[in-house]
Protein backbone atom coordinates (compact mmCIF):
# COMPACT_ATOMS: atom_id res chain seq x y z
CA UNK A 1 0.00 0.00 0.00
CA UNK A 2 1.63 3.25 -1.17
CA UNK A 3 0.33 6.46 0.44
CA UNK A 4 1.22 10.08 -0.31
CA UNK A 5 0.66 12.60 2.50
CA UNK A 6 0.45 16.32 1.70
CA UNK A 7 0.41 19.37 3.95
CA UNK A 8 0.51 22.87 2.42
CA UNK A 9 -1.62 24.56 5.06
CA UNK A 10 0.96 26.90 6.62
CA UNK A 11 4.61 27.87 6.25
CA UNK A 12 5.89 24.41 5.43
CA UNK A 13 5.60 22.17 2.44
CA UNK A 14 5.41 18.69 3.90
CA UNK A 15 5.24 15.60 1.70
CA UNK A 16 5.55 12.02 2.90
CA UNK A 17 5.63 8.79 0.94
CA UNK A 18 4.63 5.69 2.91
CA UNK A 19 4.76 1.99 2.17
CA UNK A 20 2.10 0.57 4.44
CA UNK A 21 2.86 2.38 7.73
CA UNK A 22 6.54 3.04 7.13
CA UNK A 23 7.99 6.29 5.81
CA UNK A 24 9.85 5.65 2.56
CA UNK A 25 10.84 9.23 1.91
CA UNK A 26 9.76 12.69 3.01
CA UNK A 27 10.36 16.39 2.72
CA UNK A 28 9.49 19.12 5.19
CA UNK A 29 10.75 22.56 4.29
CA UNK A 30 9.72 26.14 4.76
CA UNK A 31 8.07 27.27 1.53
CA UNK A 32 5.54 29.93 2.49
CA UNK A 33 3.83 31.21 -0.68
CA UNK A 34 6.13 29.00 -2.75
CA UNK A 35 4.24 25.71 -2.52
CA UNK A 36 2.77 26.09 -6.01
CA UNK A 37 6.24 26.44 -7.52
CA UNK A 38 7.76 23.45 -5.76
CA UNK A 39 5.11 20.87 -4.89
CA UNK A 40 5.00 18.93 -8.17
CA UNK A 41 8.78 18.93 -8.46
CA UNK A 42 9.13 17.64 -4.91
CA UNK A 43 6.47 14.96 -5.36
CA UNK A 44 8.29 13.67 -8.43
CA UNK A 45 11.56 13.69 -6.49
CA UNK A 46 9.97 11.63 -3.69
CA UNK A 47 8.87 8.95 -6.13
CA UNK A 48 12.15 8.98 -8.03
CA UNK A 49 14.24 8.58 -4.86
CA UNK A 50 12.08 5.67 -3.76
CA UNK A 51 12.19 4.14 -7.25
CA UNK A 52 8.42 4.01 -7.24
CA UNK A 53 6.15 5.00 -10.11
CA UNK A 54 3.23 7.38 -9.42
CA UNK A 55 0.96 4.73 -10.95
CA UNK A 56 1.74 2.61 -7.89
CA UNK A 57 0.09 5.17 -5.62
CA UNK A 58 -2.90 3.73 -3.73
CA UNK A 59 -4.16 6.66 -1.70
CA UNK A 60 -3.58 10.27 -0.69
CA UNK A 61 -4.09 11.93 2.69
CA UNK A 62 -3.89 15.70 2.93
CA UNK A 63 -4.60 18.42 5.44
CA UNK A 64 -7.86 20.25 4.76
CA UNK A 65 -7.43 23.15 7.18
CA UNK A 66 -7.52 25.38 8.95
CA UNK A 67 -4.73 27.35 7.35
CA UNK A 68 -3.58 29.52 4.51
CA UNK A 69 -6.23 29.97 1.83
CA UNK A 70 -3.68 29.73 -0.97
CA UNK A 71 -1.74 26.88 0.59
CA UNK A 72 -4.81 24.72 1.18
CA UNK A 73 -6.00 25.29 -2.38
CA UNK A 74 -2.64 24.20 -3.78
CA UNK A 75 -2.60 20.95 -1.84
CA UNK A 76 -6.18 20.17 -2.76
CA UNK A 77 -5.67 20.89 -6.44
CA UNK A 78 -2.78 18.44 -6.55
CA UNK A 79 -4.80 15.83 -4.64
CA UNK A 80 -7.78 16.28 -6.97
CA UNK A 81 -5.65 15.86 -10.09
CA UNK A 82 -3.79 12.82 -8.80
CA UNK A 83 -6.91 11.33 -7.26
CA UNK A 84 -9.02 11.75 -10.37
CA UNK A 85 -6.37 10.61 -12.84
CA UNK A 86 -5.35 7.54 -10.89
CA UNK A 87 -8.80 6.85 -9.45
CA UNK A 88 -7.38 6.42 -5.97
CA UNK A 89 -8.78 7.03 -2.50
CA UNK A 90 -8.35 10.49 -0.97
CA UNK A 91 -8.56 11.28 2.75
CA UNK A 92 -8.28 14.45 4.81
CA UNK A 93 -6.83 15.23 8.23
CA UNK A 94 -6.79 18.41 10.30
CA UNK A 95 -3.69 20.57 9.89
CA UNK A 96 -3.67 21.17 13.66
CA UNK A 97 -4.11 17.51 14.50
CA UNK A 98 -1.26 16.33 12.29
CA UNK A 99 1.09 18.81 13.96
CA UNK A 100 0.21 17.38 17.39
CA UNK A 101 0.51 13.74 16.37
CA UNK A 102 0.56 11.45 19.42
CA UNK A 103 2.35 13.96 21.62
CA UNK A 104 1.22 14.11 25.24
CA UNK A 105 -0.68 17.18 26.45
CA UNK A 106 0.26 19.50 23.61
CA UNK A 107 -1.31 22.81 22.63
CA UNK A 108 -1.30 23.83 18.96
CA UNK A 109 -1.16 27.55 18.18
CA UNK A 110 -0.97 28.80 14.59
CA UNK A 111 -1.15 32.36 13.34
CA UNK A 112 -4.59 33.28 11.98
CA UNK A 113 -3.65 36.95 11.53
CA UNK A 114 -5.54 39.98 12.82
CA UNK A 115 -4.28 39.21 16.38
CA UNK A 116 -5.93 35.79 16.30
CA UNK A 117 -4.72 32.21 16.28
CA UNK A 118 -5.97 28.74 15.46
CA UNK A 119 -5.92 26.74 18.66
CA UNK A 120 -6.46 23.15 19.75
CA UNK A 121 -5.36 20.91 22.63
CA UNK A 122 -4.48 17.24 22.21
CA UNK A 123 -3.24 14.36 24.33
CA UNK A 124 -1.82 11.31 22.57
CA UNK A 125 -3.84 12.12 19.46
CA UNK A 126 -7.10 12.67 21.31
CA UNK A 127 -8.67 16.15 20.99
CA UNK A 128 -9.23 17.66 24.44
CA UNK A 129 -10.40 21.02 23.09
CA UNK A 130 -11.95 21.31 19.66
CA UNK A 131 -10.25 23.46 17.06
CA UNK A 132 -11.16 27.10 17.31
CA UNK A 133 -10.06 30.63 16.52
CA UNK A 134 -8.99 32.57 19.62
CA UNK A 135 -7.88 36.10 20.26
CA UNK A 136 -4.24 36.39 21.26
CA UNK A 137 -5.38 38.68 24.04
CA UNK A 138 -7.14 35.65 25.58
CA UNK A 139 -3.69 34.49 26.71
CA UNK A 140 -2.73 37.77 28.39
CA UNK A 141 -3.84 36.70 31.86
CA UNK A 142 -2.88 33.05 31.55
CA UNK A 143 0.30 31.46 32.89
CA UNK A 144 1.66 29.74 29.78
CA UNK A 145 5.11 29.00 31.20
CA UNK A 146 4.43 25.27 31.62
CA UNK A 147 2.42 24.76 28.45
CA UNK A 148 3.87 22.62 25.67
CA UNK A 149 3.10 24.58 22.53
CA UNK A 150 3.73 23.48 18.95
CA UNK A 151 3.51 26.00 16.15
CA UNK A 152 3.64 29.77 16.48
CA UNK A 153 4.37 30.07 20.19
CA UNK A 154 6.09 33.40 19.55
CA UNK A 155 2.61 34.90 19.30
CA UNK A 156 2.31 34.60 23.08
CA UNK A 157 5.99 35.08 23.97
CA UNK A 158 6.87 31.39 23.73
CA UNK A 159 9.23 29.78 21.24
CA UNK A 160 8.16 29.08 17.68
CA UNK A 161 8.45 25.31 17.26
CA UNK A 162 7.44 23.05 14.40
CA UNK A 163 8.33 19.39 15.02
CA UNK A 164 9.17 16.84 12.38
CA UNK A 165 5.64 15.55 11.90
CA UNK A 166 6.22 13.40 8.81
CA UNK A 167 5.23 10.18 10.61
CA UNK A 168 2.16 11.70 12.22
CA UNK A 169 -0.16 11.22 9.25
CA UNK A 170 -0.01 7.45 9.61
CA UNK A 171 -0.04 7.59 13.42
CA UNK A 172 -3.41 9.36 13.14
CA UNK A 173 -4.88 7.13 10.45
CA UNK A 174 -8.02 6.41 12.45
CA UNK A 175 -8.88 10.11 12.28
CA UNK A 176 -8.71 10.32 8.48
CA UNK A 177 -11.92 11.38 6.73
CA UNK A 178 -12.57 9.69 3.40
CA UNK A 179 -13.58 11.95 0.51
CA UNK A 180 -16.24 10.20 -1.55
CA UNK A 181 -16.51 12.94 -4.16
CA UNK A 182 -13.06 14.31 -4.99
CA UNK A 183 -14.57 17.22 -6.93
CA UNK A 184 -16.38 18.41 -3.81
CA UNK A 185 -13.18 18.63 -1.77
CA UNK A 186 -12.86 22.13 -0.27
CA UNK A 187 -10.75 23.68 2.50
CA UNK A 188 -12.18 23.61 6.00
CA UNK A 189 -12.08 27.04 7.58
CA UNK A 190 -12.70 28.21 11.13
CA UNK A 191 -13.42 31.79 10.09
CA UNK A 192 -15.04 33.65 7.22
CA UNK A 193 -13.36 33.24 3.84
CA UNK A 194 -13.02 36.96 3.31
CA UNK A 195 -10.68 37.12 6.31
CA UNK A 196 -8.07 35.10 4.42
CA UNK A 197 -5.37 37.09 2.67
CA UNK A 198 -2.43 34.68 2.57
Amino acid sequence: MITLAIDTSFHYLTLVLYRDKDVINSIQKEAFKQQSETILVEIKALFDKANISPKDLNRIVLTDGPGSYTGLRIGMTVAKVLGALANIEVYTLSSLHVLAGLEKNVHILLDARAKRAYYAHYHEGIPLINERVVLLSDFDDLDTSNLKIFGDGQLISKEKYYPDYTKNFMDLEKYWQKINNIHALVPRYLKDNEAYHS
